[in-house]
């Protein structure tokens, strides 16, 4: 059932629409948006399939998401299960669950609590990253970067995953200031680098400063 009334969409149920401008659009059943959505606020509670582009202030995924199209926020927050087709942009990304990009990730703060896969760059001015389960990201650019294994488990994760599987896999990390924990990457670039226990790198390259821990494996060590 699709119900759109005072600028809002709605699907309970099984339900398919088009796109437009909405001030809210929410999914509390199986909905599919075909065509371009501007909202306000995107909320979706059961399963969506949103087959163009999503231009928001304000999104939350409560259940599972599948996104075919760019999107675009101000603010998002994923509870659940997300799956981007293209590329997403905003200002703040908060992860508390399992997400997907098939292309890049563009925004001022990210904070990812949970496992992510990221086939291009994550790029933002503050990155926070508490693995649940193996994450993996080709590149990731930034300010302040930091990464280290979650204290609890969200979505009960821990009974998917092997604590020994909390890890990020990337093949280059870049940015100002760098805390990684349990990291495994090809080239790590920074300012002022502390590499963690449980890291596996092959390059550091360092500016300022460099910490090695015991707990770490790096191959290469580099001032530049």
């Amino acid at each position: 059932m699709t119900v759109e009334q005072k600028g809002d969409l709605i699907i309970s149920g099984h339900g398919k629409s088009g796109g437009g401008s909405f001030e809210r659009v929410i999914v509390n059943g199986h909905g599919v948006v075909h065509g371009e959505i501007n909202a306000k606020v995107v909320e979706v509670n059961g399963h969506s399939k949103m087959l163009d582009g999503v231009y928001v202030e304000e999104m939350t995924i409560n259940g599972h998401s599948r996104n075919e199209g760019l999107v675009t926020f101000k603010s998002m927050e994923i509870n659940g299960k997300s799956t981007f087709l293209n590329s997403i942009e905003g200002k703040d990304l908060e992860l508390n669950g399992m997400m997907k990009i098939e292309g890049d990730c563009e925004v001022e703060n990210a904070e990812l609590n949970g496992v992510f896969t990221i086939d291009g760059l994550l790029n933002a001015d503050t990155i926070a990253i508490s693995l649940s389960g193996r994450s993996s990201v080709k590149e990731i650019g930034g300010e302040t970067i930091s990464v280290k294994r979650d204290k609890q488990s969200f979505m009960q994760l821990d009974k998917l995953f092997s604590i020994l599987n909390k890890e990020l896999m990337a093949d280059m990390i870049e940015g100002d200031v760098l805390e990684l924990e349990h990291t495994k990457a090809k080239t790590v670039r920074g300012k002022h680098v502390h590499i963690g226990p449980g890291c596996q790198i092959d390059l550091v390259e360092y500016r300022e400063d460099i910490r090695i821990s015991e707990e770490a494996d790096v191959k290469k060590s580099v001032k530049i």
